[in-house]
């Protein structure tokens, strides 16, 4: 399970095994969620694009995640399996 920590602003972390789960953690703490996966991509990206002045893709999970840990927007921790 990977935990996900939304900085800034109101900071806030949510827990998700698959992409889905990730935009519902999104979606969950959104004032304004988009209800299409695609979308509330865009829209998260358009808001961070916005505040921080840099480049978000949104054109899958896994290139958002890496642009918001790029650009101090989000920390991720990968749970690490017991042995």
């Amino acid at each position: 399970m990977t935990k996900y920590t939304i900085k800034g602003g109101d900071e806030y972390s949510f827990h998700a095994y698959t992409d889905e789960e990730f935009i519902q953690g999104l979606r969950d703490k959104h004032q304004q969620p988009m209800k299409d996966d695609q979308q509330m991509l865009k829209l998260m990206a358009a808001t961070y694009c916005e505040s921080r002045q840099k480049a978000f893709r949104f054109s899958s999970v896994p290139d958002f995640i890496e642009d918001c840990v790029k650009h101090g927007v989000m920390e991720v921790e990968h749970a690490e399996r017991a042995r």
